[in-house]
């Protein structure tokens, strides 16, 4: 455990402290209100200097600015005053600041008690989808200082967006390397900053803000899918999901308790653009928190006249600009630096559709005169759609009907309890999310159809990830309006008791149905172990590998778990293999990912040959000549063997120069191609080389 990785976390908490106690002081604000929109200006920062390719020139600056702002606020004062006097003063002064804001000090302490623990139990990465985009992607910007979109690496989804990926940066700016758990304590960072907005309560109402942040804690687990008997990894993760949901939750939250106030919306709009930098759908997602913000501005807090229109309409055009900006900001860069055009539209190459293209189409097909090509794909994610709606699992009361109903209970209880704009805002609150909802659910359903294959459509590939985010955020909104009511509503005291059966109902439900036997509290060593298997055998060839060279692993019997977590390991280009039934002119094959290879021999239904069709769930036919032909135009200048068989032994063998293992071997072996147009070989390269055992 390095000591500069564990000073680099607290030192930038212990900043973000000092800078919400400092900016409470001089706005009058709730201190625990400042570190969501301290991270997500600092976010939005460093992927404004990223753009300019200056990341690391940019974090520097922030660190400079706010060691100066630190400095500023400690010493403070009149130049006659001396500086042991103006430093007593300020901090009492700071001090008094983090007596009325209990829940910006429960924040620091959860933050450096988290990172901490994270330092000592050292979780790792082990989501396929943290290899595929997230994960990859933070290694990247912190290994090269530039943003994912120019780094080497490899990485296919370039055009994703950075905000995650400059947060993890961050914490871990001054550390020569990068650090997984760093970046999985980052991410949590951000939670709990949500969390603080959540329970920001005035005064010294502790036991309100421990209970409030306890409460936004354990929601994230409450959408779990109920029997989830895995290890929890809602806060084990980096992915961006549950940090989507949570964020468009917290910017709901800084805007009523301190929306009215130039500060409190000058929070809110850096929430709103980190939001867009999240995902894709964080642009959806920062709008339609814009618009319910307007809602609430425009028929909650005031009548609604046209001088209030007005108003509302340069509210508005104050949050969305930035958010609009930054979107589109984001889109020209990764353009020019990657050459991938967002605005293309949605769908596989060949086959894109435009948005409005899919708006418009998708407008006609509920009529029955959409594109007829698609009527039969639509109908049926139509239905699907509509089944998942109360059959599909998001939480652990049921699907989406049970998180709806449950979402407009709380905002009717809230109503109930408040009184004048409480009451109202709670009502407009469950209008338009209930409104908000629908439509993301309709643009979903067009995503479905125009985006995904028939295959993934078919099965609503990752429903819940892409539904529960909404749901988390909204209810995260309308338990904040319950908790301004239990604060200083006129029935504070039925409030605050409905909080407090509800904080306790959800832990009991959170503990007997979905929290499983595990969470971030606990890693088990076993689960990475095929990480660092493979960790260890990328270490060994790296020092023989340039980020230019093209890598094709061969690992019998990998269900891509393997060959993402090299793509992760390697230095250098993981090539793409093939599939289908040889790579003779005019075989049947296509581009692949992973791939174990077995004989064209084979007879795939009697299992004749090797048992390979039992014992590799996906298979590629491929003759030695095919693997040949294959090479020869892709141009792959190496191979490395990572798990053999008696096929690659016998049927292939005789292309390597040298022995190889004839089945599970304990390092992987990097072989180069050399070819000469004639004969093609694979020559041994470092010093690791595979040693035939004696019998």
């Amino acid at each position: 455990m390095s000591v500069v990785s564990v000073f680099e976390g607290l030192f930038a908490l212990v900043l973000a402290v000092l800078a919400s106690l400092a900016l409470a002081r001089r706005t009058g604000l709730n201190a625990g209100l400042f570190p969501l929109g301290l991270l997500a200006g600092a976010g939005v920062w460093l992927t404004l200097w990223g753009m300019a390719g200056l990341l690391r020139p940019g974090g520097w600056a922030l660190y400079a600015l706010a060691l100066a702002g630190g400095q500023a606020a400690l010493l403070k004062g009149r130049r006659e005053e001396k500086l042991p006097a103006r430093l007593r003063r300020n901090a009492a002064e700071l001090g008094r600041e983090a007596k009325k804001a209990p829940a910006l000090v429960l924040f620091f302490f959860a933050g450096a008690a988290l990172w901490l623990w994270f330092a000592v139990s050292r979780p790792v990465f082990l989501r396929w989808d943290e290899f595929s985009f997230w994960g990859t992607a933070c290694k990247m910007t912190k290994v090269n200082h530039c943003l994912h979109p120019t780094a080497p690496g490899n990485l296919s989804a370039r055009a994703y967006l950075p905000g995650m990926m400059v947060l993890s940066y961050l914490f871990q700016f001054f550390s020569a390397g990068f650090t997984e758990w760093e970046c999985l304590a980052a991410y949590d960072l951000l939670a709990l900053a949500v969390f603080a907005a959540f329970g920001a309560f005035e005064g010294r109402k502790w036991y309100l803000s421990a209970l409030g942040m306890l409460g936004a804690g354990l929601l994230p687990y409450f959408f779990l899918a109920p029997g989830d008997t895995q290890a929890a990894t809602v806060y084990l993760n980096a992915m961006g999901d549950v940090y989507l949901g949570l964020t468009f939750g917290g910017a709901l939250c800084l805007y009523y308790r301190a929306g009215t106030r130039k500060a409190g919306l000058v929070l809110t709009a850096l929430a709103l653009a980190f939001l867009t930098l999240i995902k894709d759908m964080g642009f959806a997602y920062a709008l339609i928190a814009a618009a319910l913000i307007c809602a609430d501005r425009l028929f909650a807090r005031q009548k609604p006249t046209l001088p209030a229109l007005g108003r509302t309409v340069g509210l508005g055009t104050a949050l969305c600009v930035p958010v609009l900006a930054l979107f589109l900001g984001w889109n020209r860069y990764v353009l020019t630096a990657a050459g991938i055009d967002k605005s293309a539209g949605v769908g596989a190459a060949g086959s894109q559709v435009s948005y409005f293209g899919m708006l418009t189409d998708g407008a006609l097909q509920f009529v029955g005169r959409g594109d007829p090509a698609r009527a039969e794909k639509f109908g049926q994610v139509k239905a699907a759609m509509m089944a998942a709606f109360t059959g599909a699992p998001l939480c652990l009361l049921g699907g989406a009907a049970a998180a709806l109903v449950l979402c407009l209970a709380v905002l009717v209880f809230a109503a109930v309890c408040g009184k004048g704009p409480g009451r109202a805002r709670a009502v407009w609150l469950a209008v338009g999310g209930s409104a908000c909802f629908a439509a993301f659910w309709l643009f979903h359903l067009l995503l479905y159809v125009y985006s995904f294959s028939d295959k993934e459509a078919a099965l609503l590939k990752d429903y819940d990830r892409y539904i529960s985010p909404y749901f988390l955020g909204w209810l995260l909104a309308g338990l904040c309006l319950l908790a301004l009511e239990a604060e200083r509503g006129e029935r504070h005291r039925l409030a605050a008791g409905a909080a407090g059966v509800g904080v306790i109902g959800l832990a009991a439900l959170v503990g007997l149905r979905g929290l499983p036997a595990a969470g971030f509290w606990h890693v088990n060593p076993t689960d990475a172990a095929v990480r660092q298997d493979v960790a260890q055998r990328a270490a060994l060839v790296n020092p023989y590998l340039n980020w230019d060279d093209q890598v094709l692993l061969i690992s019998q019997g990998d269900d891509a778990t393997r060959w993402y977590y090299y793509g992760y390991e390697l230095n250098a280009q993981l090539a793409y293999g093939f599939g289908g039934f040889g790579y003779e002119e005019g075989a049947n094959n296509w581009v692949s990912t992973f791939m174990s290879l077995v004989t064209p021999k084979h007879d795939p239904w009697n299992e004749e040959f090797y048992g390979f069709q039992k014992e590799y769930p996906y298979t590629a036919e491929c003759s030695q000549d095919d693997l040949v032909n294959f090479l020869r135009q892709k141009g792959y200048g190496y191979v490395l063997l990572d798990q053999s068989d008696k096929y690659i032994y016998y049927e292939l063998g005789s292309l390597f120069d040298g022995p190889i293992p004839i089945d599970r071997a304990d390092a992987a072996y990097l072989f180069r191609v050399a070819d000469d147009g004639t004969t093609m070989t694979f020559e041994p390269v470092g010093e690791v080389q595979y040693v035939p055992q004696n019998d």
